[in-house]
């Protein structure tokens, strides 16, 4: 009894001293890439997708900046549930450059609350000895997947389509809970008009209710990115608001691979009197070549290449700054098709080390 009582009293004296050693342990300093400030971070960068019907598939960008002096390389995050899983991130950002980590959450994977932690490790270089030191951001994605409620299947996708073109499809809500006798959908909305025309509709079933949502991507649709949430109101106390995530791309006769949304191009920041160049694709539909490029201008250029005609060509951009400050300029590509697309390249010319 006497060597028990010796044992608690030893283990009362550390664990207060490990959990106070826990808390105090420093903040990573890779989290203020998240954060975009140089101040404090947050201990860990949190998204919390909130209460989702089971099957439900949502996706969520962690936005990034690099806010130091030098480019930073990302390595591939690290996920400690087959639930979540990384869509794409960006491998390397320049001084001041932007990034993002995009993920996206399974719900049929998991009942009720989920907490899922992340790990991104990021590298640079010591300036002056270029001894290379890292960092691993702290991320943390929560979610709570309600078994009585369903979706099949667990999103919209639309997938490419082309300009001038209709795509429908359909998703199920099933209710097997114990408010069977009075559970509806009663609104719906929250979605662009002038992309989708939506409908909802109750349908019979021996069992539980059944709802069918109906979305169809207009074929007057805006060429980009399709990025909708239907917002779906029931009469629910516990969850009196669902909501449908609707992806896609309405695909133009040109598109352009390797730019942010909206065709952007982020150089990132350049030393004055160095140069920096990206690659990248533009595809179409049918065989093509580029014959020109225009705008460029204030450091900014573009490189083609003669090649035969094919579905894809690549375009190399090149920034070589002549003076410090930010540049941003639109360059159209002109196809033998007669076809052009505009890029807008982005950068900062940055006084040279010394």
């Amino acid at each position: 009894m006497r060597r028990l009582l010796v044992t608690l009293a030893s283990l009362a004296l550390v664990l207060p001293a490990a959990a106070q050693e826990s808390k105090s342990r420093p903040i990573p300093w890779a989290n203020k890439f998240f954060s975009g400030k140089s101040e404090v971070p947050p201990p860990v960068v949190l998204h919390d997708f909130g209460t989702l019907p089971k099957g439900a598939v949502k996706t969520y960008r962690f936005e990034m900046k690099n806010i130091y002096a030098y480019p930073v390389q990302v390595k591939e995050p690290t996920v400690h549930c087959g639930c979540v899983s990384v869509v794409e991130w960006s491998a390397k950002m320049d001084p001041l450059e932007t990034g993002h980590i995009d993920i996206k959450i399974d719900t049929a994977r998991f009942d009720g609350p989920k907490s899922v932690e992340m790990d991104v490790r990021f590298d640079m270089h010591d300036a002056k000895t270029n001894e290379p030191f890292f960092s691993y951001a702290n991320l943390e994605v929560r979610a709570v997947s309600r078994p009585d409620i369903s979706i099949s299947p667990g999103a919209i996708q639309f997938g490419t389509v082309p300009t001038g073109q209709k795509a429908s499809q359909t998703v199920k809500f099933f209710y097997s809970g114990r408010q069977q006798a009075n559970w509806k959908i009663t609104e719906f909305g929250g979605y662009n008009k002038a992309v989708l025309d939506v409908s909802v509709q109750p349908v019979p079933t021996r069992t539980g209710v059944l709802y069918e949502v109906n979305a169809t991507l207009k074929a007057d649709a805006p060429t980009g990115p399709v990025d909708e949430q239907i917002v779906l109101k029931t009469t629910d106390k516990e969850s009196p608001v669902l909501t449908l995530s609707v992806n896609g791309r309405v695909q133009a006769p040109l598109s352009v691979v390797g730019t942010e949304p909206g065709n952007i191009l982020k150089m990132g920041g350049v030393e004055v009197g160095k140069k920096s160049e990206k690659r990248v694709i533009v595809r179409a539909e049918k065989a093509f070549t580029v014959t020109k490029v225009t705008g460029d201008g204030d450091g900014l250029a573009a490189q083609v290449f003669p090649a035969e005609a094919r579905n894809s060509q690549p375009v190399i951009v090149v920034f070589s700054p002549d003076k410090p400050g930010p540049v941003k300029k639109e360059l159209t590509v002109k196809t033998s098709t007669g076809e052009s697309i505009v890029l807008t390249v982005e950068g900062v010319g940055t006084e040279p080390k010394q």
